[in-house]
């Protein structure tokens, strides 16, 4: 009740807007907008819990291109070794290494 065991996937999905955060729901109990009407984005990770840690489901392929917070940071697709390989080897990819 309530722990992440390996096999459970979860999604986080964040809304950037460019105003108020509080969010409205519509009545399909579905599409939801902000309560000022302002623009938003709002993208998804979908986070498979493995027995070595997390991974990114929702991750990168070779022409994906780098948002700006992975500039810095790099690529992130995970916790697990065979994810920060991958991670590694996308980023030197996609900077050009």
């Amino acid at each position: 009740n309530g722990k992440i065991s390996p096999g459970h996937t979860f999604t986080i999905e964040p809304m950037i807007c460019e105003g108020r955060a509080e969010a409205l729901k519509w009545p399909d109990q579905w599409t939801a907008t902000t309560v000022d009407g302002k623009r938003s984005a709002q993208f998804e990770h979908t986070l498979l819990a493995t027995s070595e840690g997390v991974e990114a489901l929702t991750g990168k392929i070779e022409t994906s291109p780098l948002q700006f917070w992975e500039k810095t940071g790099g690529i992130w697709l995970g916790n697990t070794e065979e994810a920060k390989q991958r991670s590694i080897e996308l980023t030197k990819k996609a900077t050009h290494e």
